[in-house]
């Protein structure tokens, strides 16, 4: 028996985050006997996915950080790397800023080269220039370009790139069957996290980051609260804000009211819990979160800033990212008409709009197979 093409996939981390939950949904999908999944990570500490990479047949093996400073080094090790590794024949880039350096090694060394965006830039600042400088000349050098929507491709490599062959935008695939609610489910979380039966759960997903815009959200239960509307809320997730978050909600909120869930690896059976998603992100290349809502039966409001291609229900509302009274005025109302109880089963049209991981594993196979 031939042993299976073994896939580089370039990352920062194997965390619990879009990127990284899309690749294991897909490598836990995908046919291993013919394809196998190897991480390139920066990080030495122990990540949420490394325990189960490793029990599929996956390697992880670690990189060094890009500092500028370091340059010369950075590009030696990937020089040595592929002398010493010829089992890796195509290389799949996530991480767009030093893309246009591991990318031209590869290529250099003969390698199919893939440069995947998963996300748009978000609001013009420092940070935002040097990751466009760095990441521009990528569009000169990978063999095939995918991305998570047309946005994200257009923002890292053009608007020219939606006119070429070696182009696709490549669905962030989820196990839909996973996401149909059932009312078992939707107890089970309720009872885990002390929630009453008929308690209204507004709740999002997502890293407690700047992008997420989690101090709109908190705008938003206060004004709630201000209007006297019953609810609690579920709030999944972790980052770099968390203090700041948490230590606001102290101030202003009271303690029972919202449940800072944390990381969870469940999110499936979490958002049977919740009655209403809200996910007001600045910027998202594409925003999976929001698929995963609706494909629970979920009233999903995003922000009108994140890429249309993300409703893939009639459940799911674009609302002006700035105006809090807006959003308000939206939730009050299905809450006064319970339509948030119309929790239907959503699996045919996930998978009519191209997001089940079957389909995006069935066409990543052949892809694969065939630039071997």
């Amino acid at each position: 028996m031939s042993e299976p093409i073994r896939i580089l996939h370039v990352l920062t981390a194997m965390n619990l985050a879009g990127t990284e939950t899309l690749l294991m949904n897909l490598y836990r999908n995908i046919d291993r006997s013919k394809i196998q999944f190897d991480f390139a990570v920066t990080t030495n500490k122990k990540c949420a996915y490394d325990d189960e990479i490793e029990s599929l047949g996956g390697k992880i093996i670690h990189y060094p950080l890009y500092r500028g400073v370091n340059h010369l080094s950075y590009v030696s090790w990937w020089n040595k790397f592929f002398q010493e590794h010829e089992e890796y024949h195509i290389i799949h880039g996530h991480i767009g800023s030093t893309a246009a350096i591991y990318l031209h090694v590869a290529k250099k060394y003969g390698r199919y080269t893939i440069a995947h965006s998963h996300s748009t830039y978000g609001p013009l600042n420092l940070h935002t220039v040097l990751y466009k400088t760095f990441s521009y000349p990528t569009r000169y050098i990978a063999d095939y370009f995918l991305g998570c929507s047309r946005d994200a491709l257009v923002e890292r490599y053009g608007k020219q790139i939606l006119r070429k062959d070696n182009v696709r935008v490549l669905n962030n695939g989820i196990d839909a069957k996973k996401y149909v609610f059932t009312e078992e489910k939707r107890m089970m979380i309720r009872d885990e996290l002390q929630l009453s039966p008929d308690d209204v759960i507004i709740g999002t997903v997502g890293r407690l980051t700047p992008q997420k815009n989690p101090f709109f959200i908190i705008q938003i239960i206060k004004e709630l609260n201000r209007r006297n509307v019953k609810f609690k809320f579920l709030w999944v997730g972790t980052g770099e804000l968390k203090e700041k978050v948490t230590s606001n909600l102290k101030k202003e909120i009271a303690n029972h009211q919202v449940i800072m869930a944390g990381t969870r690896n469940d999110i499936n059976d979490v958002l049977q819990a919740m009655d209403i998603f809200v996910f007001p992100s600045v910027f998202e290349g594409l925003g999976i979160a929001a698929v995963e809502a609706q494909a629970a039966g979920l009233c999903t409001l995003c922000s009108d800033t994140i890429p249309r291609e993300v409703k893939v229900t009639a459940t799911c509302e674009f609302l002006p990212i700035r105006d809090v009274s807006t959003w308000c005025d939206r939730i009050e109302q299905i809450i006064q008409s319970r339509e948030y109880l119309n929790r239907i089963n959503r699996y045919a049209e996930i998978v009519t709009a191209d997001y089940d991981i079957h389909k995006t594993v069935e066409w990543l196979s052949d892809f694969y197979q065939s630039h071997f």
